[in-house]
C-alpha cells in the first residue's frame, strides 16, 4: 500500500474547482474503471462473495459478516430478511418480487462508489481508496450501493448520465431500504 498524493473528489467537487467538461471526463473515467471491474470472471459462477470467495461486509446489509452465497437467488433471500418469494409482493411491494425473479450475471464491485472515495489530481482519478465492501454481487450492485451513500445533487445527475443505469433495481433497492435496511441484523 502506498500514499497517493491528491484530494477526494468530493471536495474538489463540491468546491468548484473542477469545469462542467472536467466533471463529465470523471464520471466517463469512473464509468471506465467500473465497467473494467464488470469484465472481470467470477472464480465461481453466481457466488456472492467477498473478493476472496468469503463473508462479505457492507453496511447496505448491516455491521455483522455475511455470506458467502452460491448463487443471487440465496443473497436475494437474505436481503429479504429469507421471506418467501411467494410472500414478497404483500410484504415489499411488486417491484421487488419482479426485481428478485430476474436473472443477473456476477460481477466484481467496489460496492462504494462515492467522490469520498476517489483521489484527484490534476483534474483526473488518480486512486480509487476504501475497498473493504469490495466483491462479487449482482450487476445491479454498484449502481444501487452508489445510491446508498449521500452525496451532493449535481454528482447524482451526472453519475447516472454517465453509468450503465438499473433504475428497476434501485426503486426495489429502496423498497427494501425502508423495510428491511439491516437484513443481516436479523440472523446470527
Amino acid at each position: 500500500m502506498e500514499y497517493v498524493h491528491g484530494d477526494t473528489l468530493e471536495a474538489s467537487w463540491v468546491g468548484d474547482v473542477l469545469s462542467t467538461d472536467e466533471k463529465q471526463a470523471i464520471v466517463r473515467q469512473i464509468a471506465d474503471y467500473i465497467e473494467q471491474l464488470r469484465q472481470l470472471d467470477p472464480p465461481q459462477k453466481g457466488v456472492v462473495a467477498s473478493s476472496e470467495l468469503g463473508q462479505c461486509f457492507d453496511v447496505r446489509v448491516g455491521y455483522r459478516p455475511f455470506g458467502p452465497f452460491n448463487n443471487i437467488d440465496s443473497f436475494h433471500s437474505f436481503l429479504r430478511g429469507n421471506i418467501p418469494l411467494e410472500n414478497c409482493s404483500q410484504v415489499f411491494g411488486e417491484v421487488v418480487t419482479r426485481f428478485h425473479t430476474r436473472k443477473y450475471r456476477t460481477c466484481f464491485s467496489h460496492a462504494d462508489i462515492c467522490p469520498r472515495n476517489l483521489i484527484v489530481r490534476n483534474r483526473k482519478i488518480v486512486a480509487v481508496i476504501d475497498w473493504q465492501f469490495a466483491g462479487w454481487y449482482p450487476e445491479y450492485w454498484e449502481y444501487t450501493k452508489a445510491h446508498y451513500a449521500y452525496c451532493n445533487a449535481d454528482w447524482w445527475v451526472r453519475f447516472e448520465e454517465g453509468v450503465t443505469r438499473y433504475d428497476d433495481e434501485l426503486a426495489a433497492e429502496r423498497a427494501l431500504w425502508r423495510q428491511l435496511d439491516e437484513p443481516g441484523m436479523l440472523y446470527s
